[in-house]
């Protein structure tokens, strides 16, 4: 992949994951819309990305909720 495409992707990926806590508290989201979401904004992630998703989604779920 050229650098600057790979450069594009993590800003996108990055940008979608910052906002990823007010979508989930906007749309009060499960894990399939988060999954729509990350894929909607960035495209096909990597399981490395998946695990800073769910990361910031449990720890949304963990502030938010209880």
């Amino acid at each position: 992949m050229p650098y600057h495409t790979l450069m594009t992707t993590n800003a996108m990926f990055y940008s979608a994951l910052q906002s990823l806590p007010q979508f989930c508290e906007e749309m009060d989201a499960d894990w399939a819309m988060v999954y729509d979401f990350m894929e909607a904004q960035v495209g096909k992630l990597t399981e490395e990305q998946w695990d800073e998703v769910e990361m910031v989604y449990y720890n949304y779920n963990m502030d938010s909720r209880y």
